[in-house]
């Protein structure tokens, strides 16, 4: 944005009147004046050392017609450009529609006048003046040429201030045309706008009548359906009866044959049953009869090996029991034993608690 026409806008002092706030343009309007009194100074620097304390002119003499000249055209051109300075700070596009670059042309020109009359004038300046004019006339070059270089400077400045004001009118523009286009394509838009939307009104009162006679389509052939459907429905009912009651006696028959057949099912069960019965206890008690016989043999033999077995337990009972009286005799024993170290014990425990104490 630096680069920018408006980024390089020039300072409000070049601007035309209108173009900026109030507020600005009063504190701009103070500052551009400052640029006359400058010239005012150069030349009000130059009249002390000109003349003498008492009035009368060093450089009247009329064999010095160099520095004549030069002052000559450094006061026209400083009175040029003050008014010049003047007029761009009053009115600054009448002033540059008066003197333009002709202005800016004839104070280059005064400038380059008086850079030749000092050079022409300082050959002439060396022979006739001596002794102590020498000194002022080399303080009054040095002011001529300060004074030239501000006059050169405010030239510049003018240029500068004109091309920034000449920028700044070409800026407006471009916004005033931009603004003009603006309103253009806004009043475009506006209108626009404005039939798009008479258009959506038309179309939306068009599609709300279609939508309400679509409805009261929808709505008579809902109520037809209804209708229908209600018929539809008490037949269905209907034929769902008859169609239950024939489910029902066809279940209750179904049921009674699957009973009858089940009865018959379980008395053939049962004949068979009663056959396997018979025929298993029948074979049961062959096989019990033979058991009986092998258990009465195995039992004779039995009772003898008993007979024998418990004469030899008596044996080893007898001998049982005397180990078990001799074993309770040693266990009283040992058991008067452990109760005498018990009470050892104890003792012992009491004096190391009363050694204790005592430590």
């Amino acid at each position: 944005m630096e680069g920018s026409p408006v980024a390089r806008l020039p300072e409000a002092n070049s601007l035309p009147d209108g173009f900026v706030p109030d507020s600005e343009s009063s504190d701009t309007d103070a500052a551009p004046p400052s640029s006359a009194p400058i010239v005012d100074d150069a030349i009000d620097s130059d009249s002390p050392d000109a003349t003498n304390p008492g009035g009368e002119e060093t450089l009247s003499d009329p064999s010095l017609p160099a520095s004549t000249a030069e002052d000559a055209s450094s006061a026209a051109a400083a009175e040029a450009l003050d008014t010049l300075c003047l007029d761009v700070v009053a009115d600054p596009e009448r002033a540059l529609g008066e003197h333009g670059p002709t202005t800016a042309a004839r104070g280059e020109g005064s400038l380059k006048e008086n850079r030749a009359s000092e050079q022409v004038g300082a050959p002439s300046d060396q022979k006739v003046v001596k002794g102590s004019g020498e000194p002022k006339r080399k303080v009054i070059k040095h002011s001529k040429l300060e004074k030239d270089k501000e006059l050169f400077q405010l030239a510049q400045q003018y240029h500068k201030v004109v091309a920034e004001r000449d920028q700044a009118i070409a800026v407006k523009d471009r916004l005033e045309s931009l603004c003009r286009e603006f309103q253009r394509q806004n009043k475009m838009l506006k209108e626009e706008c404005q039939r798009v939307s008479t258009e959506g009104q038309n179309m939306r009162t068009e599609l709300s009548e279609k939508f309400d006679h679509a409805i009261k389509g929808v709505s008579a052939k809902l109520e037809e359906q209804r209708v229908e459907r209600i018929s539809q429905l008490e037949e269905n009912n209907t034929l769902r009866s008859k169609l239950k009651d024939l489910a029902d006696q066809y279940n209750i028959t179904q049921q009674k044959y699957a009973h009858q057949l089940k009865e018959k099912m379980l008395e053939l069960e049962l004949a068979d049953l009663r056959l396997q019965q018979h025929q298993e206890k029948a074979a049961q008690e062959h096989t019990q009869m033979q058991l009986y016989a092998e258990q009465v043999s195995q039992l004779m033999t039995t009772e003898k090996n008993l007979r024998l077995q418990l004469a030899s337990d008596g044996e080893r009972f007898q001998h049982f029991q005397d180990a078990l009286s001799k074993s309770n005799e040693v266990f009283e024993t040992y058991k008067q034993e452990m109760e005498k170290m018990i009470s050892v014990i104890k003792n012992l425990k009491k004096e190391n608690e009363f050694l204790k104490g005592k430590s």
